[in-house]
């Protein structure tokens, strides 16, 4: 009789153990998660009858305030689809999402800081009230991305390559929050996804957008300088893979600048092979494979497994193709990482968070996230990508008076037309913009994107 005793109790104290656990983890750890997520309707309730901080751009337009019904704060959207789908919505009905979502506990005031801030209005039954935020965005470059990418699928990034500032993001399809309650079946079933936010969680080949980081890789492990030559015959066979250049053109001999501004897909079949793993080694210093130090919800992007590398693999991810596949945010950040000396900066959205007497609680401090390639190293890949624009593919590109360092890529997919992409930045003598393009289905990266890409770079130098 004592055994059976003895192994209840052992039963009701791994029970007690386990709910105990369990407790801990709902109260302490995950408790502001679950008190956010967009099913917790209690909390979702609560929150709306809290006066929600505003949104505003970097210039103070606002661009996300409140209209109150009864005892509810009710968010509108002043500029409409411009900053969708990634601002977000505040939705008694559907929750939260993007910038509204991520950043709800300071629009709510209910970080740990803004309570005690508020402790006194607590104490004297004053109204809660949320903090405000300011995001880094420039509404002029966010048009020149929206109106230059028009009703085309894809997605346009704009970065402060200095600092990391996200300075545009569009993404199209899109949806006019406002209007999310009567649209709301409508926008889920459309086969379009314009809720999907295009810019970091689409993922595509990336073409010869990927090229830059192929000729990094070549220049930083000593293998080829920008003189290195080459012979083209129009055909060039790895691993029994055939590689052609695109449009069937052959160049004959000449050197790796040339390589990269005519994108020439022999010559980097070839650098990929004489690579090998080193290739993916350098894609991964460039964040692929990492998760975006960006709280927005984004895709992480793509390499192939280990097990699939072989001398066939290598030629094609040295084009851009393969099992390769990158969001237009991560390119962006490839064209920043060159910009700016080999240095990847942590990018962010918000500016600041200001408490509800206008005081500054939150303020971003660009920091570098990663240091793909050294500052040689980038300089002579910035100097090869201003010969792509000036005598290359990416002429289309080109501002006057302003010399700009670019990339094309026309990516090759299974369905529909080649997807057209663009990175780069200006002046490429002391970068102040970078930017990429992706534009689906719609032809080559010079004649479709590359205008697109001139556009935003025009609106970013204006600033």
């Amino acid at each position: 009789m004592e055994r059976p005793l003895k192994r209840l109790l052992y039963f009701f104290a791994v029970l007690f153990l386990a709910l105990i656990v369990q407790l801990s983890y709902v109260q302490v750890y995950a408790a502001s998660d679950l008190k956010n997520h967009a099913a917790n309707t209690r909390a979702l309730d609560a929150q709306m009858r809290i006066e929600r901080g505003v949104i505003t751009a970097a210039d103070g337009t606002v661009v996300a305030q409140n209209r109150q019904e009864g005892g509810y704060f009710l968010r509108e959207y002043p500029l409409g689809e411009l900053l969708a789908p990634w601002l977000g919505y505040n939705s008694l009905r559907y929750g939260r999402s993007g910038v509204e979502r991520v950043y709800n506990p300071e629009l709510t005031g209910e970080t740990d800081e803004l309570t005690a801030r508020s402790l006194l209005d607590i104490l004297t039954d004053k109204p809660k009230r949320g903090a405000d935020l300011q995001l880094t965005v420039d509404l002029a470059v966010q048009r020149a991305a929206v109106e230059g990418l028009g009703e085309r699928k894809g997605a346009v990034v704009a970065l402060d390559p200095r600092t990391g500032q996200v300075l545009a993001m569009a993404s199209w399809p899109r949806y006019d929050p406002n209007q999310l309650d009567e649209r709301w079946e409508e926008l889920n079933q459309d086969a379009d996804r314009p809720l999907l936010n295009r810019a970091l969680q689409g993922l595509y080949p990336p073409g010869s957008s990927f090229k830059p980081v192929v000729a990094a890789a070549a220049l930083a492990e000593g293998l080829f300088t920008p003189e290195s030559t080459f012979t083209d015959e129009g055909r060039y066979v790895a691993g029994g893979f055939p590689v052609t250049n695109y449009g069937g053109n052959t160049y004959g001999e000449h050197d790796l600048t040339t390589a990269l501004a005519k994108s020439i897909n022999t010559t980097f079949a070839k650098i990929g092979v004489a690579l090998d793993e080193q290739l993916l080694a350098y894609a991964r210093a460039f964040g692929f494979e990492k998760e975006l130090p960006l709280p927005l919800e984004s895709a992480v992007s793509k390499l192939p497994e280990p097990s699939q590398i072989d001398t066939a693999h290598l030629a094609q991810i040295a084009f851009g193709q393969g099992q390769l596949l990158a969001t237009p945010f991560q390119m962006a950040l490839v064209a920043s990482g060159i910009a700016n000396g080999g240095r990847v900066m942590n990018p962010y959205i918000v500016e600041q968070v200001t408490d509800f007497h206008g005081s500054v609680i939150e303020q971003a401090q660009p920091s570098v996230w990663l240091t793909p390639v050294s500052p040689s190293v980038a300089g002579q890949v910035a100097e090869m990508m201003v010969q792509v624009v000036e005598r290359g593919t990416g002429t289309q590109a080109a501002l006057p008076g302003v010399r700009v360092a670019g990339k094309t890529g026309t990516a090759e997919v299974g369905e529909g037309g080649d997807h057209a992409w663009f990175i780069g930045f200006a002046p490429a003598d002391d970068p102040r913009v970078a930017v990429a393009v992706l534009v689906e289905n719609a032809g080559g990266g010079g004649s479709v994107a590359a205008p697109v890409a001139r556009a935003v770079l025009e609106a970013g130098l204006a600033r």
